[in-house]
């Protein structure tokens, strides 16, 4: 028997081995495939430990000291918030639409109002105002009592408004004066003038050889010859009933007055020197337009863009610091006055040119700019004949289409004028009353208005024309002393 045999029988034969290790091979790799997912299983549940470690961290995170959990509950509350603050909004919106309703409302009940105490129909104007004053009267004499406060205010409504009460007729008596309707430089031999004013038509014309002017009125009749003379650069008609007066009479018996032309020097070395002259129609009631050139407080508020741009508005604690100190401020260097029968008269002073000097008298000013504004009635509402002088800028007598400047910047003021004037002729024309409620700022206004509705009455007329002669500074103008205002409601009750 070999010794591989022996081996066999015995056994352990050496051979057997790699035998062995094939057989235990597969048990091995089970092992090692159950330890693997073993394994597996163990790092899952680690990662899955992990994640939820990880949601649970970010759950917690905090961000400004709060966390995202909280965060998201007070983005909640603020959406919730201004949900609230849409719907109180809306409310608040629907509440100023009612409001604005009242508003139009009480609008429309403060028209009728006004129209039920004005009567606009001229034929019974006049009669409406007597038997209201007899009706007051009456009142006083009878009753015992004494008004109340709405009675009172009543009253005094219709006593204030009688003098002051505008109105878009024209009344005859302004027709008794000597009335400058043309530019003399204007007038030549080879060009007539034809215009209306007064709902007269006139022609003038001048002789090529004498330089005489004429002036015909183009009546129905036929042609009717109109007293006319010349003076301080102007034609001047008289389109009275009587006979005319001599053009160089005194003034109170009816002559041509003397202040058409520039004013005197302020300085000796400075005259005044006409740079324009100007013949404008403007579409609106010669008294309204007078009113508002006499308004000098809507200057900073309505011509923001022409010659009041940079204006301040008058400081109400200036004037009355001053008027306690015993002086006067002038918010402006203007200088202003109203002339019968329709004429007004405006110094401005200068310290630079086309800058105003605030807190200054026109005199203290180095240059001036003087306005003369003839508003005439006619029927295409007032025939306007501007002229302007200065005493500097001299030069701009000399440079070509001055006057195109100087006519394209009256056209800005004016433009700037008509939506403010054209708006009380229409509430006028709706029998409303521009005069319901004067300030004192319309001190000039007021004095012109009343001159105009007195003329029909000597007396009356009188006292206003008193009242007339003096130039007032733009102090005087807007300083808001009542003193003016009562005087003008106490007169009106004494009348």
């Amino acid at each position: 028997m070999s010794m591989r045999g022996a081996r066999v029988l015995g056994g352990r034969s050496t051979a057997a081995g790699p035998a062995r290790r094939l057989a235990a091979g597969p048990r091995r790799a089970a092992v090692a495939v159950r330890a693997e997912a073993e394994g597996a299983r163990r790092r899952g549940g680690s990662v899955s430990g992990k994640a939820t470690k990880a949601t649970t961290s970010a759950k917690t995170a905090s961000v400004g000291g709060r966390s995202i959990e909280e965060l998201r509950r007070e983005m909640a509350q603020l959406q919730e918030q201004i949900h609230h603050a849409h719907l109180e909004a809306h409310v608040q919106g629907q509440r100023v639409e009612d409001a604005l309703d009242d508003l139009r409302g009480l609008g429309e009940r403060s028209r009728e109002l006004e129209a039920s105490l004005f009567d606009p129909a001229p034929s019974t104007s006049a009669a409406s105002a007597t038997e209201q004053e007899q009706a007051v009267q009456r009142a006083a004499s009878t009753s015992s009592v004494a008004p109340g406060p709405a009675e009172a205010q009543q009253q005094r409504l219709s006593l204030k408004t009688k003098d002051l009460k505008s109105d878009l007729t024209c009344p005859t008596e302004l027709k008794e004066f000597w009335h400058p309707v043309e530019f003399s430089k204007t007038l030549t031999s080879d060009k007539p003038s034809t215009f209306d004013v007064f709902s007269m038509d006139l022609v003038l014309t001048r002789c090529a050889e004498t330089g005489a002017v004429r002036c015909v009125h183009l009546a129905k009749e036929g042609e009717k010859e109109i007293p006319t003379s010349e003076k301080d650069g102007f034609v001047w008609v008289w389109l009275g009933a009587g006979p005319a007066p001599a053009p160089d009479a005194d003034v109170a018996q009816g002559g041509i007055p003397g202040f058409t032309t520039p004013p005197n020097a302020f300085h000796e070395d400075k005259p005044f020197t006409i740079h324009a002259e100007l013949l404008i129609d403007v579409e609106v009631e010669h008294g309204l337009l007078l009113e508002n050139l006499l308004d000098l407080a809507h200057a900073p508020f309505t011509h923001t863009a022409t010659f009041a741009k940079g204006w301040s508005i008058p400081d109400l604690v200036k004037f009355n610091t001053s008027k306690l100190l015993g002086g006067n401020w002038e918010p402006y260097p203007i200088d202003m006055s109203f002339e019968p029968p329709y004429m007004v008269l405006s110094t401005i002073g200068l310290m630079q040119p086309g800058k105003l000097e605030e807190g200054a008298r026109a005199a203290a000013c180095q240059n001036h700019l003087h306005q003369l504004h003839v508003c005439l009635p006619s029927s295409k509402g007032t025939r306007l004949l501007y002229r302007m002088s200065l005493d500097f800028m001299n030069f701009m007598l000399y440079v070509p289409f001055a006057k195109k400047v100087w006519e394209t910047m009256a056209g800005q003021v004016l433009g700037e004028d008509l939506r403010l004037v054209q708006g009380q002729e229409d509430r006028l024309k709706r029998g409303g009353d521009t005069w319901a409620n004067p300030v004192p700022y319309d001190k000039l206004a007021v004095r012109y208005r009343k001159w105009r509705n007195a003329l029909g009455d000597k007396e009356k007329r009188k006292a206003a024309e008193a009242a007339l002669r003096t130039t007032m500074s733009a102090g005087d103008m807007l300083s808001p002393d009542l003193d003016e205002a009562r005087d003008t409601t106490a007169n009106s009750a004494n009348q």
